[in-house]
């Protein structure tokens, strides 16, 4: 069974300047539907900090994600999802040996998440244009994180 993971994609961090937004946003909400109807299992990550404090408007998940009533909410405080978190006693919980991740920011949340699901035993692939950054060259950015990951064994899809 797959696990899908949604990373970051919060107000404080959509709000920003984000690069491919809208088609980063529509495939985020695609891979929720598909998953949501194979009855895979949906877990929403929110990042915790000075800037996402929790309870803040900055800090929610962004609004216009699809909600699915019995998805899985974790709250992190380090980059990598897997870190100090009960992500990894959740899938294995759930019978999860693979997941599919989304998110943000491509060079950081996602990258770390990805790289631990690896080394931790999970089968990875990421969404293609379902993660992205607000840097001034963030297509190239995108590019070198995908090859970064394929050289580790994430497949991308």
């Amino acid at each position: 069974m797959e696990a899908l993971i949604i990373i970051d994609v919060q107000n404080g961090l959509v709000n920003k300047n984000l690069y491919n937004k809208e088609t980063f946003l529509q495939n985020i909400n695609k891979a929720i539907i598909e998953n949501n109807k194979k009855n895979n299992l949906i877990i929403f990550v929110q990042h915790n900090s000075k800037t996402l404090k929790n309870g803040t408007k900055n800090w929610e998940i962004y609004s216009e994600l699809v909600q699915i009533k019995n998805s899985i909410i974790i709250q992190k405080k380090h980059g990598n999802a897997f870190e100090n978190t009960n992500l990894k006693s959740v899938l294995i919980e759930n019978n999860i040996n693979g997941i599919i991740i989304c998110g943000l920011v491509s060079h950081g949340c996602v990258f770390h998440t990805c790289k631990s699901g690896i080394e931790n035993g999970f089968t990875v692939n990421i969404i293609k244009n379902g993660h992205t950054n607000w840097l001034k060259n963030a297509e190239n950015k995108i590019e070198e994180v995908n090859n970064e990951l394929k050289n580790i064994g994430v497949k991308i899809i």
